[in-house]
């Protein structure tokens, strides 16, 4: 394990599930009752397990808290996220580590996780380490149980939070500096009302930014002040695994002090890459990574 310099305030914090995905692409569409032909495959995943893993790619200092499971698959996630510049917290729950499935054809996607209650935060008596946490100026999270997010905010008032692929529980839509997810995401909560309106409408209860993902279409930026597109700068075959590199591009800008303006940039840079890749993770993520003054040119 890596020993931290508790003295110096940075670093990201990234609290989520750890799980292995499957990805399964047919070669044509599938039929039922057939032995349909397909590539498969496997690896670490978890949305913020994903997140987390980006960043000890693009050199960020990382602490990841998650819940992992009582076999090989946990204990192999543990290690490969410490051989990047993660630290990783959590306690070992008394189960197989979950599995994510996604199955796709040329046309329709099917998904699929055997995660239980027991691998998500809940209640105010998790035992996390907010001394760590708290050090971050930067964190982000998917989990949704108001009070777990409750105690998490309260016990790291330094930390810049973002949450992730949903709105926040309302009680805490003050607390958080921004909020990502994707357009179908934005529309379910949205309902009738444009999307702007209601992020617009959000942002007045405290939220400094919103960001919705457009998968082809790029993302949209919206804040007080108005509404910024972006375009996306690639297009690709492989989907999955794509917001969550958006997300440690965002982090690896918001990281470097810049204006959230120009954090996009970075963020749908990293979206490209992995939009190449039939799985949610690609070291090539790494090329985004700046240069310091000793290295090579």
């Amino acid at each position: 394990m890596m020993e931290k310099d508790v003295g110096i305030m940075n670093g990201v914090a990234v609290v989520g599930t750890s799980m292995i995905d499957l990805v399964v692409i047919g070669r044509q569409v599938f039929e039922m009752e057939h032995c349909n032909k397909a590539q498969i495959v496997r690896s670490f995943g978890g949305s913020m397990h994903n997140v987390a893993y980006n960043c000890g790619c693009l050199g960020l200092e990382t602490h990841f808290v998650s819940k992992f499971g009582r076999d090989d698959a946990g204990l192999a996630i543990v290690n490969d996220l410490q051989k990047k510049t993660c630290f990783v917290y959590g306690p070992v729950v008394n189960q197989s580590t979950p599995v994510f499935i996604s199955a796709s054809d040329p046309e329709k996607g099917l998904y699929f996780s055997s995660i239980q209650p027991e691998f998500l935060f809940h209640g105010e008596g998790e035992d996390l380490p907010y001394c760590v946490l708290s050090e971050c100026t930067w964190g982000i999270t998917d989990q949704t149980d108001p009070l777990f997010l409750t105690t998490l905010l309260a016990k790291t008032p330094q930390t810049h939070w973002i949450f992730s692929g949903q709105i926040p529980p309302e009680t805490t839509l003050d607390k958080w500096e921004g909020i990502v997810l994707n357009r179908d995401e934005m529309t379910a909560y949205a309902g009738s009302v444009p999307m702007a309106q209601a992020a617009k409408a959000l942002l007045k209860k405290g939220v400094s930014w919103i960001i919705i993902t457009l998968d082809k279409d790029g993302a949209l930026l919206i804040t007080l002040d108005g509404i910024r597109p972006y375009s996306a700068e690639k297009d690709g075959d492989y989907p999955l695994g794509c917001g969550d590199a958006f997300l440690s591009g965002l982090l690896l800008g918001l990281t470097q002090d810049k204006p959230i303006e120009h954090c996009l940039h970075p963020a749908l840079a990293a979206a490209a890459i992995v939009l190449q890749e039939p799985a949610a993770l690609s070291e090539k993520l790494c090329q985004l990574k700046p240069r310091t003054t000793s290295e090579p040119q």
